[in-house]
């Protein structure tokens, strides 16, 4: 009976647990599965203590839950309510049996969350210096250089780190411990690298932000590189990411490329050559052209209201102008490229001039077989207006073109039901080859007698339906 007396006012005497804390202690007991971030901490907090067996390397989770609770004891709790930085925590955690002083002897000296993890990591892994720089590592997820980190706290040689991706000079491993604090791992590497050569810190700064920070393979052959534009005290970081991309591009084809005999001038020309071939590539294969049809375009002006007005029918012949056309629109004529390409169709642009303000009014289709209007649309695919019908009217008759679209702008046979052959579709208009277009089959000359009287037939039933 006594005992049970004791205990009760022990407990009654004890702080109750915080509401944070009794979160934390039953996500560490429970067997937690990974649920992902669902905008709480119970879930952020979970999904890293999920990440981290129960059964092996069970430190892990005990360092977690010891920071996180030392944590609110000190009051962070700005850090406590980020996920960014409990993440981080949960890093700093996967290392929690290599620690060189204990979590709970830490001691907030700050109130800025950053500031507070700095001091953790150093706490934690730093009994000698460490390059500020290196700090970052724990907000990301590359263990490996986390675990530099943790060396280097240690006292361990920049030269014996687990897993480096190059190999320094004694230079260059005192180089890196001195690279600036903004910098990532990877550009303190080649800032350390070109440094080691004796290049000015301009030149090593050059480098680091260059894109031989985003790889480490062939390293033979990208340090003979760095050792070439070391030699410089300066050069623009523009023109020397163009060579880089050169002499990469130069390496991947050819394996025995070198440095050697090379010189910044003949680089630089020869760079320039390349990526100007290298963009008139890019711009054929972005962008297709055609051959004009037999078609011709069209062109009125009038006055109204004292005012000029100008008329016109163009045609479209590369990719570039039907997207523009689209985009102008709203409507989906960029898609009839292929058609256009093939030679199966023509896409015509109506556009209305008044001063220097020009409207497009109408995007018309023709079906080059058949020589018929096949679609007539304004913007957002409504129906052209009476001005622009007008105008469209006067333009077939002259190019002897068959008006085969509805008061909607759609191809009127087939709401009528009313086909055309299927071997009169399939003509196509037989262009000449230019250096984009496909091959295209001949499928034999047209019966212009045959499609006349089937245009007859569609017009006869248009008639009788408008009765």
């Amino acid at each position: 009976m006594k005992t049970t007396v004791t205990t009760m006012i022990n407990n009654s005497a004890t702080k109750p647990k915080s509401a944070f804390t009794q979160l934390v202690e039953r996500l560490y007991a429970e067997k937690t599965n990974t649920i992902g971030n669902q905008g709480t901490l119970a879930s952020v907090i979970g999904t890293c203590f999920a990440s981290m067996s129960q059964v092996q390397h069970t430190w892990k989770r005990a360092a977690f839950r010891d920071m996180l609770l030392h944590l609110e004891a000190q009051g962070c709790y700005a850090l406590l309510r980020d996920e960014v930085y409990i993440t981080t925590l949960a890093n700093i955690a996967a290392f929690g049996n290599k620690l060189v002083r204990e979590i709970d002897t830490w001691e907030k000296e700050s109130f800025v969350a950053e500031n507070q993890i700095s001091a953790l990591i150093k706490h934690c892994f730093a009994r000698y210096e460490v390059p500020e720089f290196l700090e970052s590592v724990f907000y990301g997820d590359h263990k490996i250089q986390m675990l530099w980190y943790v060396q280097l706290g240690r006292g361990e040689s920049v030269l014996s780190l687990s897993g480096f991706p190059v190999k320094f000079t004694k230079k260059m491993a005192h180089e890196f411990k001195k690279a600036p604090a903004s910098y990532t791992v990877e550009r303190a590497i080649r800032w350390a690298q070109t440094k080691g050569y004796g290049a000015t810190d301009l030149m090593a700064e050059t480098l680091a932000w260059s894109t031989l920070s985003e790889h480490f393979e062939n390293e033979d052959f990208w340090i003979t590189v760095i050792a070439f534009f070391a030699k410089f005290e300066e050069l623009p970081y523009a023109k020397v990411q163009e060579v880089l991309s050169y002499i990469k591009v130069q390496f991947e084809a050819d394996k025995t490329y070198v440095m050697k005999g090379r010189t910044w001038e003949a680089l630089v020309k020869q760079s320039d050559d390349w990526h100007a071939e290298y963009y008139k590539r890019m711009h054929a294969l972005n962008r297709a052209e055609w051959t004009t049809s037999p078609i011709k375009g069209f062109r009125k002006s009038t006055v109204e209201n004292e005012k000029n007005i100008e008329y016109y029918i163009i045609e479209l012949v590369n990719s570039e102008a039907l997207y523009e056309e689209g985009y102008e629109m709203s409507h989906c004529v960029a898609e009839y490229e292929y058609e256009c390409i093939e030679g199966r169709a023509a896409i015509f642009s109506l556009r209305k001039k008044v001063a220097e303000v020009v409207e497009t009014l109408a995007t018309l289709e023709v079906e080059l077989a058949i020589k018929t209007i096949v679609q007539a649309k304004a913007k957002y695919n409504e129906a052209i207006s009476k001005e622009a019908h007008e105008i469209v009217t006067a333009w077939a008759t002259i190019e002897k073109l068959t008006l085969g679209f509805d008061e909607c702008g759609d191809f009127y046979a087939e709401e009528h039901e009313v086909h055309f052959p299927a071997e009169a579709r399939a003509v196509q208009y037989n262009a000449p080859q230019n250096n984009y277009r496909a091959q295209r089959t001949n499928h034999g000359e047209i019966n212009w007698k045959f499609v006349l009287f089937v245009v007859f037939l569609v017009f006869k039933a248009c008639s009788a339906l408008n009765r």
